[in-house]
């Protein structure tokens, strides 16, 4: 991506640490989140997604001299029955621009649309420069959630929140959903391609970038590549309820670069193709190493899910197509829990990976298990999204 981007921050609420939180923060767009609406917005690294990044260190401000009330509407990744929110005004710039953190907000929720069918869940006072949760009187189902601001603590130009969180329990068994078809992005026409979990795909831009991926619910993570294959990044992005629209983020050199959304375009045609058979092969070729989305593994431990047998075969058919070919699996965790933990977390989880494919026939001296912790990130570990793509297997050709 050779455009300039507006740098944005964006969370996750999972981690594989041994520390590993009790509650799910719904409002985070790794849980599946998607922030459908915003009065207004200042722009800039001030955007409605730092609403869902899961921290306040960057955060939405409201453009300058809008009036109030501010109004930001957001998907759940499906129906919950919501117990709590919480809104953060952590690091909100309170000694610059006095009174400017949000202060009366009120929240709704709805089971039927984005638009319509609002009920008022609970009125509260946000604290300024810090955060605060409440309870509801009662657990209330909703799938969208809309959070009215209607005065801050005095500013007479800006508004600012760092951070939403919503807690509580699923109902009902998690949407089935596609991500296929063609989207229009901020990158040109998108064109995606899914089998199971597994998720392929091109886009017009910069000479035909190509991506793999997989989708778990309603986030998709992959890498992407550019320039026949040498520019190389990863980027996570969530598809909404309708289908209709992706939203996320890339990053490129360990980096977050900034936002990467779009929206259906089922009427177009991509230029691109997706290059779904021979991929791993043509990565490998390219730069001698590949990220492989799409390996997942027990929390805290080394067992490998049975949805990673697709990704599992692929690694497994280039093997076998190949037969001098030698691979490092590589484990890789992100910066959470001690260096000794993620180290040998991750070399565990390579040596799984390592025993499956000797199972189904791969000799053992062609492959190697390397744990490598936090040591080689391919995000930022400084946001939570970043950490999320950084929790990978990798593949490295071997002479």
């Amino acid at each position: 991506m050779r455009l300039n981007v507006m740098l944005v921050a964006v969370g996750v609420a999972v981690t594989a640490s041994a520390q590993a939180p009790t509650r799910t923060d719904l409002l985070d767009l790794v849980s599946g989140t998607v922030v459908i609406s915003v009065s207004s917005t200042y722009g800039g690294g001030w955007g409605p997604l730092n609403l869902i990044d899961g921290g306040s260190d960057r955060g939405w401000c409201s453009e300058q001299n809008t009036a109030l009330p501010h109004v930001i509407v957001i998907e759940l990744p499906q129906t919950y029955a919501v117990a709590s929110v919480a809104v953060d005004n952590t690091n909100a710039q309170d000694s610059g621009y006095p009174g400017i953190s949000a202060r009366a907000i009120t929240v709704y929720g709805s089971t039927v649309s984005a638009t319509s069918g609002w009920t008022k869940l609970i009125s509260l006072e946000a604290v300024a420069s810090k955060r605060k949760e409440v309870t509801l009187p009662q657990p209330s189902t909703a799938q969208w959630l809309k959070f009215e601001i209607t005065s801050n603590w005095g500013n007479s130009e800006y508004t600012e929140l760092m951070e939403l969180e919503a807690y509580g329990e699923p109902v009902g068994p998690r949407p089935k959903v596609s991500v296929a078809g063609v989207y229009e992005t901020t990158y040109d026409l998108m064109r995606l391609e899914q089998e199971g979990s597994r998720v392929w795909g091109c886009y017009d831009c910069c000479a035909f970038g190509q991506l793999t991926g997989s989708l778990t619910g309603r986030v998709l993570e992959f890498e992407w590549r550019e320039d026949e294959g040498t520019d190389v990044g990863t980027a996570i992005m969530v598809l909404s309820a309708g289908g209709d629209v992706l939203t996320g983020v890339f990053f490129r050199n360990g980096q977050l670069q900034g936002e990467w959304s779009g929206h259906r375009a089922s009427s177009k045609r991509t230029q691109c193709t997706v290059a779904r058979s021979g991929g791993l092969a043509e990565r490998l070729k390219a730069t001698g190493k590949a990220v492989v989305y799409g390996i997942y593994f027990d929390p805290d431990s080394a067992n490998l899910k049975p949805e990673s047998t697709g990704t599992l075969e692929e690694i497994l058919s280039v093997l076998k197509a190949q037969l001098s070919l030698r691979l490092q699996i590589g484990g890789h965790t992100d910066s959470t829990n001690t260096d000794a933990y993620n180290l040998k977390l991750s070399q565990q989880r390579a040596e799984a990976v390592v025993k499956w494919l000797v199972d189904d026939g791969i000799a053992a001296a062609r492959l190697t298990a390397k744990g490598f912790g936090e040591a080689q990130p391919v995000a930022d570990n400084a946001t939570a999204a970043g950490r999320a793509l950084n929790r990978r297997v990798e593949v490295v050709a071997q002479q």
